[in-house]
């Protein structure tokens, strides 16, 4: 009998202890759990930046290359290269550049500055200076 009473006083004792420790342990593991997936998300996101952003430049420096081979050399030669051909060269450039990225790419353009075509014209600008500087004198 005194046994019996015991195991009925020590159950709920027991079965309230053990439900707080499994309450505090499921909520550690929930923060835990969401703490890593914010690093996950963090560590996606940045990959991702990373991936449109190499993915932008090398579209960037692979059209004025083209732009700059196809269309620029030639007017150079001819001795025709106005400020009218250097904006055509750049209508070129942004319209071949803005054809080849993809539809997320140029959402992620749109998530990181209010006005595109301002933001590709500073990277095309800044990419035809580079080829500037890199191209030996002939």
């Amino acid at each position: 009998k005194m046994f019996d009473s015991f195991i009925n006083y020590m159950v709920p004792v027991v079965g309230t202890a053990l439900g707080t420790l499994l309450s505090a342990l499921l909520a550690y593991l929930i923060v835990y759990i969401n703490k890593k997936k914010q690093a996950l998300l963090e560590t996606s996101k940045s990959e991702t930046e990373k991936k449109y952003i190499e993915k932008i430049s090398k579209t960037i420096t692979d059209c004025v290359i083209a732009t700059n081979q196809t269309f620029v050399e030639t007017l150079k030669k001819e001795n025709a290269f106005t400020k009218e051909a250097q904006e055509e060269a750049f209508q070129k450039t942004i319209t071949n550049v803005m054809s080849i990225l993809s539809e997320d790419c140029i959402e992620y353009l749109e998530s990181i500055t209010s006005d595109i075509t301002v933001y590709l014209r500073n990277k095309i600008e800044a990419e035809v200076n580079k080829n500037k500087i890199e191209k030996p004198k002939e």
